[in-house]
């Protein structure tokens, strides 16, 4: 009943649980492609590790409407906190996707159920190799030990203002955009010379029939410079990848303390 007291402990592990729900539907670390009762499994288990290891709320959690009031607030931090992680990963998928057209690969797209929206082939190629370099540097357990402090840096019940981590996370998308376009740089700077060049000898001899064979050029030329650009692609990935613990830590920071 609305007015009723709750025991403390289940109002915070309650709390404890939503922060931890929006950091694993925001995330797409290990737990994208689970099924939904797994990760739900995987948000109660975690609920209950963390429990013990967090500290006590600076407010009173004694009511139903007092969680109910706390909920939106951890919600939107855990959502924060996975969202840093997603920006790390969509740097690969928007050269993946800069790059599908120029290849003449835009055409085939495929359909992500998870996210909802469709996909070049290409981009998912990028996200998995993605995934699987963040699992190589452990930004699953960078992930899950940011969540972990962050119980004790804001404790659950802090009735903070997650938007004042806006600007923090204005700040870290618009170096996922220009990381992005680095990545896809070289394919779109050789290809841009070899549609110059064909298109030089189109002029030059039109009877050629150029562009009948333009597009298995461009694929074989593309395909060669993206094989010859993938590891600096893979170094660029790795920075921004190591770079996402440090990164939680200000969007946390910038809701506590306010933006620099």
């Amino acid at each position: 009943m609305i007015g009723e007291p709750i025991p403390i402990e289940a109002a915070r592990l309650a709390l404890e649980t939503v922060r931890i729900g929006g950091v694993v539907a925001s995330a797409p670390i290990l737990w994208t492609s689970a099924p939904q009762r797994v990760r739900a499994a995987l948000v109660v288990i975690l609920g209950l590790v963390c429990h013990g290891t967090a500290a006590a709320s600076p407010t009173p959690l004694d009511s139903i409407e007092r969680v109910a009031v706390a909920a939106p607030t951890e919600l939107l931090i855990g959502v924060a906190m996975g969202f840093v992680v997603r920006l790390a990963i969509a740097s690969a998928e928007m050269a993946g996707d800069i790059a599908s057209p120029l290849l003449g690969l835009g055409a085939a797209s495929l359909f992500d159920p998870h996210a909802q929206v469709n996909e070049t082939g290409l981009t998912r190629i990028y996200r998995q190799l993605v995934l699987l370099l963040a699992l190589l540097l452990g930004v699953h357990r960078v992930l899950i030990g940011s969540l972990l402090a962050s119980f004790r840096i804001v404790p659950v019940g802090s009735l903070l203002a997650p938007g004042l981590a806006a600007p923090e996370l204005i700040r870290i998308s618009a170096a996922t955009i220009a990381a992005g376009l680095r990545l896809s740089l070289p394919l779109v700077a050789a290809l841009l010379l070899l549609q110059l060049g064909l298109a030089f000898v189109s002029r030059a001899a039109p009877s050629l029939q150029i562009f009948s064979v333009g597009f298995a050029i461009s694929l074989i030329a593309g395909t060669i410079v993206l094989l010859g650009s993938l590891p600096g692609m893979a170094r660029e990935i790795e920075i921004a990848l190591s770079a996402t613990g440090d990164q939680i830590e200000m969007v946390l920071a910038a809701m506590v303390l306010g933006p620099r």
